[in-house]
């Protein structure tokens, strides 16, 4: 017996396996930041804090002390944007909950939005438990009835493969590649630049 076949075996088994991602999202829309975090098998992969300024997105690293500056036009929104539709379609859902605490310092109408919120959440939850049916899901909702508050956070999990997000992030370089060269095309043949 050749034991040295072992080895493609083992390879093919590795791609196979699925990865376990998690995801814990956090906003203050008031203020116009946040953070979030990533993990891969309960290892965290990077938590950054974010702040919105104008038509520039501001992130901090939690070991580092700069900041580094992205307009919303840039390469790296326009990667982050197809990556995540191309991984989308790869990635096996395992859980959804979203956590938000309302107020507009009227308890009247924080309760009418804070039940809106509720409303529209559940029924796209229902709609997304119809494509994925193994996956939990689940809201928590605060309303503050007495102070203007709208904060909110998101921790979901989900698996893929080795070789689906391998694929999926050259997929999404070469997409990138294709639509900024698109974009600075048009900026050309209209003289912007």
């Amino acid at each position: 017996m050749n034991y040295y076949l072992f080895i493609p075996f083992g390879l093919i088994v590795l791609f196979m396996l699925p990865i376990k991602a998690k995801l814990h999202f956090s906003c203050n829309l008031l203020e116009r930041s946040g953070a979030f975090s990533i993990f891969l098998f309960n290892f965290k992969l990077m938590h950054d804090r974010f702040w919105l300024k104008g038509k520039k997105i501001l992130l901090q690293n939690e070991k580092e002390t700069s900041t580094v500056e992205i307009g919303f036009d840039s390469k790296e929104v326009v990667f982050l944007e197809v990556f995540s539709q191309v991984l989308r379609r790869k990635t096996r859902l395992k859980s959804l909950y979203l956590f938000y605490n309302i107020g507009t310092s009227d308890a009247f109408s924080s309760a009418m939005l804070g039940g809106a919120i509720n409303l529209a959440t559940l029924i796209f939850f229902t709609s997304l438990k119809n494509t994925r049916p193994t996956a939990s899901m689940g809201v928590y909702d605060t309303v503050s009835y007495n102070r203007d508050v709208f904060e909110f956070a998101l921790k979901s999990g989900a698996t893929i493969s080795l070789f689906d997000g391998v694929y999926s992030f050259v997929i999404s370089l070469m997409i990138t590649n294709r639509i900024v060269k698109r974009k600075l095309e048009d900026k050309l043949r209209k003289g912007e630049v």
